[in-house]
């Protein structure tokens, strides 16, 4: 035999959050504050390429901040009205202001970012710092006179 613990707060409080769910949908109430753009970052060389999916949202809506550790996507989503023979009944569209930040994993050149909206995907091209960028030194152990002979004869070849 089982035993079930029973928490009537718990359960209160379930039926208190569908109350309110139903009692916001009936009035039309928007529950926009559990929502969230989308996001994908992936590095690409010498660059970070970030892609938010923002569909049905107007080029002039959106407020791109870059700075060298972070991406700040702002914007807004405008209610659609329904028309005379139409009634919406039900609608999980996101409604309302929307803002997501990302912390980048190395810095970027703010000033040469990039930015592309198509087809409701907005992409952001960052190109990492000097500093970060990942550059191969050849380091001369030989001396000085080794590497001009050794210059001297790849030129020859």
């Amino acid at each position: 035999m089982q035993l079930y613990t029973l928490n009537p707060f718990n359960e209160l409080e379930r039926l208190e959050r569908q109350i309110n769910r139903a009692f916001n949908e009936i009035a039309g109430e928007d529950n926009s504050r559990n929502w969230s753009i989308p996001i994908q970052l992936e590095e690409r060389g010498d660059a970070f390429i970030l892609r938010a999916l923002l569909p049905a949202i107007n080029r002039e809506d959106l407020d791109i901040e870059v700075t060298r550790e972070s991406v700040a996507i702002a914007g807004e989503y405008h209610k659609p009205q329904p028309g005379e023979d139409n009634k919406r009944f039900y609608s999980e569209f996101p409604v309302g202001k929307f803002r997501r930040t990302l912390s980048l994993p190395l810095p970027v050149t703010n000033s040469d970012a990039t930015a592309e909206y198509q087809d409701g995907v907005l992409t952001l091209t960052l190109p990492k710092a000097p500093e970060a960028v990942h550059r191969v030194v050849k380091v001369n152990v030989f001396g000085d006179s080794q590497p001009q002979q050794l210059e001297a004869e790849t030129s020859n070849s």
